[in-house]
């Protein structure tokens, strides 16, 4: 996808009609924007997001997006159109997205809307054939998925969140979108849910009875498992928004330094609970292990005594083990003399008197056997008393790590208080408290669902095998059956090869981001995609090992997240160029607003030196302060086109009483 033209009509301070050109020239294929605060870049980047989803990240979402300006100048009761008009040229066929919006002037500078906004889709194929999309949303979302927008079109001072921890379902989900993985995903729900479906109400209609019943039964507990299922998918999405928002506050908090020290405290005694909760995990993993595999032994000792007691009576009487050996007699004979010295000459009565003995020794075996049940039996005495002690101190350290957490969470709290105390925090720590007590909600609710939903399958695995039981005799409910069965047996080879796919697909991305941060980064650090699908920063620390680096800077965590989408948008078009049977990949625009602010000079060279090169198309809008030196200096290199956004302010004095933006091509600073 490269984008040509992008139009805007009366869309917030953009009043009239203003059309930008961008460059599609593989040689030079940057296009900068230069405008200063409030100019209108943000105003740029959701008239993107607008035309081609009817949606906007300002905080008013689509309220107030009319030009003021365009409200003030029309006639009273009529109409005024706000559009957005998009070209582009996606595989062979260009394409005309448009979105309107029509209003009519009431009272002041109040616009009602009439309606929805509008979108329409035309394009020209490979073939010169011109073509009106029917269902332009959904063809547009095939090209440049909605949930995807925000790895092309973004905000680089907002971009650092992809950093955090909580971030995860994001990259995974961006993962699987943009290397085409989701086809599997869809083939896996639809087998599950429709084709299943289809089957049993197939099945059905050709039976009667307690089958038919059955059949109703699978039915019910099919929908409630489903329903379950999108509950808990939607609360997993909201916690995450929640614990994405917490990570913002944390960040906000650390920048103030009436409470900076109290807040580092914080995420360290947090970091010591997150290890508390995993070393109560691996403990109890233990615990369980020990109990499954060896728990028979607390219940064996009275057993064990009495086979132990019976086996020493028998040693004591000479029973077992026998005193002489039969090996022993065929030594001595071998040899012709008794340890007495008596001559043992052959067929002699010294001779017949020792294998007459032979005959009384129990040489079959038995004699082994005694002493490995005699070993056997002290062996597990041994393991019985091992297990008790094991699992003794398996309860002592799971309680050791429970009054941990507990003596930490007061802490935390206690700091929680205090950060409310101060005038600086308090409001962002009311937020916090909020949302903590709301993720915590949620993470109850998938929970409680979970379980919910496992005694609805085995319910449901109960009912299945009813069904075989009962399963009427005709060879097409017979058919259906196994059709049934084949498209789940099909659709779970089909998650496994999904999952098999996203993790080879995370493990080359992984490198991907790696070989480009380790280009910009100046410290010793490298990063990766973890097997949670977290983007995190390591570093060696000598005697330790491996360690992740918990406190990163604005900076930094803003360069971890430019090296992932950047490489992800490189490795998709990869996929582009020689796709495969599911991956298919895709060519993408990387849209940047202010991608430089919370640089250093250093920094700002290397991430400008190193964009233009992992996209095919970069569009890039930053102040003056930004462009001049370093970055100028480098994506100047690859330049094609540049804009200067001219803001005009009201003048109260003057004839211009509401703000507005021009575009001028060429860069004005």
């Amino acid at each position: 996808m490269k984008i040509r033209t992008l139009t805007i009509r009366n869309f917030r301070q953009f009043y009239g009609e203003v059309s930008i050109s961008f460059s599609i020239d593989e040689k030079a294929s940057v296009t900068v924007i230069h405008g200063e605060n409030g100019a209108g870049k943000t105003s740029l980047l959701n008239a993107f997001k607008w035309v081609l989803y009817g949606t906007t990240d300002f905080d008013t979402n689509n309220e107030n997006l009319l030009s003021e300006r365009a409200i003030a100048e029309a006639p009273s009761n009529s109409a005024i159109v706000m559009s957005v008009t998009l070209e582009f040229d996606d595989d062979g066929a260009t394409y005309t997205a448009h979105r309107e919006q029509k209003f009519t002037r009431g009272s002041g500078l109040h616009a009602e809307s009439l309606g929805q906004s509008v979108p329409s889709l035309n394009f020209i194929d490979s073939a010169g054939l011109s073509h009106r999309s029917s269902n332009p949303g959904s063809q547009l979302n095939q090209i440049l998925p909605e949930d995807m927008h925000g790895y092309f079109f973004f905000n680089g001072e907002r971009i650092e969140k992809l950093a955090f921890n909580s971030a995860s379902p994001q990259i995974r989900e961006a993962i699987k979108g943009l290397m085409g993985l989701n086809i599997l995903d869809r083939a896996e729900r639809q087998l599950k849910n429709s084709v299943v479906r289809h089957f049993n109400r197939e099945a059905k209609e050709s039976s009667s009875g307690n089958l038919s019943a059955l059949y109703d039964e699978q039915s019910r507990l099919t929908d409630k498992i489903e329903e379950k299922d999108e509950n808990i998918k939607r609360w997993k999405r909201s916690r995450d928004e929640v614990d994405l928002e917490i990570e913002e506050i944390d960040k906000r908090l650390d920048s103030i330094k009436a409470v900076s020290e109290k807040q580092k405290l914080r995420r360290e005694l947090e970091a010591q609970i997150d290890q508390i909760k995993k070393d109560k995990v691996e403990e109890s993993s233990t615990l369980k292990r020990n109990i499954s595999e060896r728990g028979f032994l607390a219940f064996i000792d009275t057993q064990l005594s009495e086979v132990k007691d019976y086996l020493d009576e028998m040693r004591v009487k000479g029973e077992m083990p026998s005193k002489v050996k039969s090996t022993f007699i065929d030594d001595l004979i071998e040899l012709g003399h008794c340890i007495c010295g008596q001559p043992l000459e052959p067929g002699s009565d010294c001779v017949k008197t020792l294998e007459s003995y032979k005959t009384t020794i129990q040489d079959n075996g038995v004699e082994e056997q005694f002493m490995a049940l005699f070993g056997v039996m002290s062996h597990l005495q041994s393991e019985r008393k091992a297990l008790f002690s094991s699992i003794h101190e398996s309860m002592s350290k799971l309680k050791d790590l429970t009054d941990r957490r507990k003596v930490l969470l007061g802490r935390i709290d206690e700091l929680g208080e205090e950060m409310l105390g101060v005038d600086d925090s308090s409001e962002l720590e009311g937020r916090r408290v909020r949302l903590k007590r709301k993720s915590k909600e949620l993470h109850d609710d998938c929970a409680v669902g979970q379980h919910q939903k496992s005694e609805w399958e085995r319910e449901l695995k109960d009912k299945e095998n009813e069904i075989e039981k009962e399963l009427a005799k005709t060879n097409q409910a017979d058919l259906s059956q196994r059709r049934k069965q084949l498209a789940k047996e099909v659709a779970d080879t089909i998650a496994e090869l999904h999952e098999a796919m996203a993790h080879k697909v995370r493990t080359d991305l992984s490198k991907k981001v790696d070989g480009t941060f380790q280009k910009i980064m100046r410290k010793d650090y490298w990063a990766e995609i973890d097997e949670d699908f977290t983007l995190k920063i390591y570093k060696n620390i000598e005697g330790h090992g491996k360690q992740a680096v918990l406190e990163k800077s604005t900076g930094e965590n803003q360069i971890t997240s430019l090296c992932f989408i950047s490489s992800i948008v490189n490795s998709a078009k990869e996929k582009a160029n020689n796709p495969g049977i599911f991956q298919k990949g895709g060519i993408y625009p990387i849209v940047m607003d202010s991608p430089f602010g919370a640089l250093d000079p250093e920094y700002r060279e290397k991430v400008a030196s190193f964009i233009p090169a992992l996209a095919d198309q970069v569009i890039v809008m930053v102040s003056k302060s930004q462009w001049r030196g370093e970055v100028e200096s480098e994506l100047s290199k690859r330049l094609g086109k540049q804009y200067t956004l001219k803001y005009h302010k009201p003048d109260k004095d003057g004839e211009e009483m509401f703000e507005y933006t021009n575009l001028e091509e060429g860069f004005y600073g």
